[in-house]
């Protein structure tokens, strides 16, 4: 009898433990930073890919994230809807193509519209000045960065896991 006691107390006692650990855990959220400074469609295409694998991931796990997307140097085209008087020139694939048809833009923001808060888009100020892009220019849901490499050092400071595509 005496043993059976004892026992039941450890068992509370490690189930006490245990429950303070799953908390802690569940409290930070999964931090993860994606770099696009690159042109190459295909390259972006694979970056949305893994980005809604992601996303689809965390949701269906009830995991907390916060995913950023840093567009600097030619990737910054991406999250641009209008080109007119910048160093960028619209191209085709940003309306159109792609596995659903509805190019780089339309891709990103149907990805925007499923992780909401959870995804947030940077352009590099530093770019906008020398490309002459104006904040107007971009997708409404991109936020104005001073530089792109300045972010990721910051996301990744704060333990944001940096993917980059290649």
């Amino acid at each position: 009898m005496k043993f059976k006691k004892v026992l039941l107390a450890v068992i509370a006692a490690v189930m006490m433990m245990a429950v303070p650990a799953t908390a802690q855990e569940n409290t930070n959220p999964v931090k993860v930073v994606y770099a696009l400074d690159f042109p190459d469609v295909k390259r972006v295409h694979l970056m949305l890919n893994t980005l809604n694998n992601l996303v689809g991931h965390y949701q269906k796990n009830v995991i907390d994230y916060e995913i950023s997307l840093v567009a600097y140097g030619p990737g910054l085209q991406y999250v641009m809807k209008d080109f007119k008087g910048t160093g960028f020139v619209g191209k085709p694939y940003l309306k159109r193509g792609g596995p659903a048809g509805n190019g780089t833009q339309g891709r990103l923001d149907a990805l925007k519209q499923l992780a909401g808060d959870n995804l947030t888009v940077f352009a590099c100020g530093n770019t906008m000045t020398k490309k002459n892009v104006k904040k107007e220019q971009l997708l409404p849901y991109t936020e104005v960065t001073p530089g792109g490499i300045l972010k990721l050092i910051e996301l990744q400071g704060e333990g944001a896991a940096y993917i980059k595509i290649k």
